[in-house]
């Protein structure tokens, strides 16, 4: 080692250090060699302090994933036990409720129940899921290419607002449910052909399948209406 002065910094308290100047040209050879061999202790001390604050790190980070996870699946599984105990219990009551009054039952695609102070209700939903065919697209293009000649040559501005908020990705492939909805303000237009287009692309809507859904309502102090909303998402 080369005989000049250097500063080793010792750790007095937590959180503070003591500087040393330690001037090598007054040392030994014996008293360097002793000093190389505390600098490596020192150095393997704080590693070692490193790799247990790291450890301690991952550890806390590996409890959290686990714990939470494991609360979240029994979250799921209460979440999943009580929606269908709810809606068995809703249909079953929705059924009760023809037969006392000696009624055939009927399929409705929605049912409410109310607490007797009025303040608290259920409500049961029946929902259809569409898609679309593949023949939509022909009609998509068709509706496209009517906007863009109706009004890109009156105000590109509004044209170019139109086109981007019916698109349902950056290709430029406009959304057959957006179109759909838009269909009450199409026939307002009194465009035949347009209305003829949009008529073709609600045609190719089929249904897959249904679902369920239930919801439970409280009045607040405004006498409104308040969801009580159990997806994590919007707590």
């Amino acid at each position: 080692m080369k005989t000049e002065e250097i500063e080793v910094r010792e750790a007095e308290t937590l959180g503070q250090e003591k500087t040393q100047v330690i001037d090598l040209s007054k040392m030994t050879d014996e008293q360097i060699e002793s000093f190389d061999r505390q600098l490596a202790e020192r150095k393997k001390i704080i590693e070692n302090q490193k790799k247990k604050i790291k450890a301690a790190f991952e550890n806390e980070k590996e409890q959290f994933v686990l714990e939470t996870v494991r609360q979240f699946q029994v979250a799921n599984e209460l979440l999943t036990e009580m929606k269908k105990v709810t809606l068995e219990q809703a249909n079953t009551l929705f059924a009760q409720m023809f037969e006392i009054n000696g009624k055939e039952a009927k399929a409705q695609n929605s049912f409410t129940f109310k607490s007797k102070d009025g303040r608290m209700k259920i409500t049961v939903e029946k929902q259809e899921r569409f898609e679309f065919t593949t023949e939509a697209i022909v009609h998509i293009t068709a509706i496209r290419e009517i906007f863009r000649q109706k009004f890109e040559g009156r105000n590109k501005g509004f044209y170019n607002l139109l086109d981007g908020i019916l698109m349902k990705n950056t290709k430029g492939d406009y959304d057959a449910k957006l179109l759909t909805k838009a269909k009450n303000q199409v026939n307002q237009l009194g465009d035949e052909q347009l209305i003829a287009e949009f008529d073709k692309l609600v045609d190719c809507q089929q249904v897959t399948g249904s679902a369920m859904y239930c919801r439970a309502y409280v009045l607040d102090d405004k006498d409104k209406w308040q969801d009580i909303n159990v997806q994590f998402s919007s707590l």
